[in-house]
């Protein structure tokens, strides 16, 4: 059984998505959990999950705030033993469509802050007796998409990153993986998903003839944060209905 008693995680993006289903699943198993959302009308979703002063609503690019928001989360709960870099956007744009202030921004939120919050997590993690870093990549990261270069660029970069950063701390018992859906039915699908013969089209492409949900990517997360995953580091775990099978 995956218990997550007694461990203090952080969690960005918290308000939506993955890391909204993540954040409610750990807590369920007794972690305490603190993180980010972006706006005010994801408060609700976190009710009885992360209390107010776990919860901060910031720009994940905003390098000081999220620092910030680290520090005092660890030391309200006393230590850090996990975290899960979710927070991310995708702009479906072709690469001639895509603008330097997309590209900049796409890489800011889904890579840059991604590695700022591993970074500032790191000496806190290095105080327990293990840690475990998680970061959102896709799919994508791994085959390519034809109007997501920027998100594709980023994620194949968290790959890279993910795998490097194991190496670097596996000696300090910290552990560093990668998740990497498949098209999953969140906020940031929800174009495809509205447009019938885009989503038909998807879905035929899945093996599993489905969408994920984020409930069955917090399971994959919960395993890794846990110890019950001790062996596991520098890995991009894929969940995609089978879709990079192919």
């Amino acid at each position: 059984m995956i218990t997550l008693v007694n461990r203090s995680l952080f969690i960005s993006g918290a308000g939506t998505g993955i890391g909204l289903a993540t954040a409610r699943l750990a807590h369920s198993l007794g972690a305490m959990v603190s993180g980010t959302i972006f706006s005010d009308d994801q408060i609700g979703n976190l009710e009885g999950v992360i209390p107010s002063e776990r919860r901060f609503k910031l720009d994940v690019t905003d390098s000081a705030a999220l620092q910030a928001a680290v520090d005092k989360a660890t030391s309200i709960c006393g230590g850090l033993n996990g975290v899960v870099a979710s927070a991310g956007i995708i702009k479906l744009l072709t690469s001639e469509d895509t603008k330097p202030n997309d590209w900049d921004r796409i890489l800011d939120v889904n890579l840059n802050a991604s590695f700022n919050l591993a970074r500032y997590s790191v000496p806190y993690l290095r105080q327990g007796t293990s840690g475990s870093i998680i970061m959102i990549s896709s799919q994508i990261g791994l085959v390519g998409h034809r109007n997501a270069a920027a998100y594709a660029a980023s994620k194949s970069a968290i790959n890279g990153l993910a795998r490097s950063m194991a190496l670097e701390l596996a000696s300090e018992n910290i552990r560093v993986n990668a998740i990497a859906p498949g098209p999953v039915a969140t906020d940031m699908t929800a174009e495809t998903r509205a447009n019938k013969d885009r989503s038909d089209a998807l879905r035929k492409d899945i093996p599993l003839g489905r969408f994920g949900t984020a409930e069955e990517i917090a399971n994959l997360a919960v395993f890794l944060l846990s110890e019950a995953s001790s062996f596991v580091t520098g890995q991009v775990v894929v969940a995609d209905g089978g879709f990079t099978a192919q």
